[in-house]
């Protein structure tokens, strides 16, 4: 999936950014804009190698970047997935304008504290927090986040960025004010994700699953797609070409939604 799990998007954000000081933007956004383009989207390679995003990352400011790294759909695969009609109707409209709104309002002029601030009303609330909730309400489970008590989170936001983030070490504070309680070879170490092998089901034992949600009726009929599209990335995906796990996972929830309540 395109969105970069745990802490390391703050620490590739910071890198990046430092690639924008260093570099004048006469320099930096032809450069690395060319460089994005011509690099193969190489998702079949060792990750060391899968550079284009990066690269495209760069080439953009540092708000516009940041929305570049965690989206699950860029703009480009966007354009591609959406039939004329629907990109009519959008007059123009991107969803890195969501972003935008929220920059406009931040109280911080740091880089690290406004991507922070940009996950607070964006990602914690659409995504993390709701599966949690979900995910608890359905096995009748009160669950609490007691680091997002309100005050915690207002004297946070007011830290230092290197209070949060030094060097690679990330919860930079946190980790050191539970030194005392806790054993090192737990406090640091590396950071264990949850995700799930999306790929390899799609391409495997979801793989009839996925061509009868996405070719059939209710995603064709629909009116949004350009549907020749859908069934080339579907074809790629399933060769082992190209990485559209997270594309098609937003499409069948759309589909299942479309089939359950149209």
């Amino acid at each position: 999936m395109r969105i970069r799990t745990g802490y390391r998007r703050y620490r590739w954000h910071t890198y990046e950014d430092q690639m924008r000081t260093w570099l004048p933007d006469s320099i930096r956004k032809p450069a690395f804009g060319f460089l994005g383009q011509v690099y193969p989207k190489a998702d079949w390679a060792p990750k060391i190698l899968r550079a284009k995003s990066t690269f495209e990352s760069i080439a953009r400011d540092s708000m516009e970047g940041y929305f570049h790294s965690v989206s699950v759909l860029s703009n480009e695969l966007r354009s591609k997935l959406f039939n004329d009609q629907l990109k009519l109707d959008l007059q123009g409209y991107q969803a890195v304008e969501v972003f935008r709104r929220h920059v406009n309002k931040a109280p911080t002029e740091s880089s690290l504290s406004l991507v922070q601030y940009l996950d607070i009303k964006t990602y914690l609330p659409g995504d993390i927090l709701t599966k949690v909730d979900r995910a608890s309400m359905a096995h009748a489970l009160e669950v609490r986040v007691p680091l997002l008590d309100h005050k915690l989170v207002e004297w946070m936001a007011g830290l230092q960025p290197d209070m949060k983030l030094r060097g690679r070490e990330g919860k930079y504070i946190f980790k050191k004010s539970l030194k005392r309680y806790l054993p090192d070879d737990i406090l640091y170490r590396p950071k264990m994700g949850f995700s799930v092998p999306l790929n390899t089901w799609f391409k495997g034992s979801l793989k009839d699953k996925v061509r009868e949600a996405l070719l059939g009726t209710t995603i064709t009929q629909c009116g949004f797609f350009n549907n020749s599209f859908i069934e080339q990335m579907v074809d790629q995906h399933q060769s082992g070409l190209r990485d559209y796990s997270s594309a098609i996972w937003s499409l069948l929830m759309f589909e299942a939604f479309l089939r359950n309540n149209m």
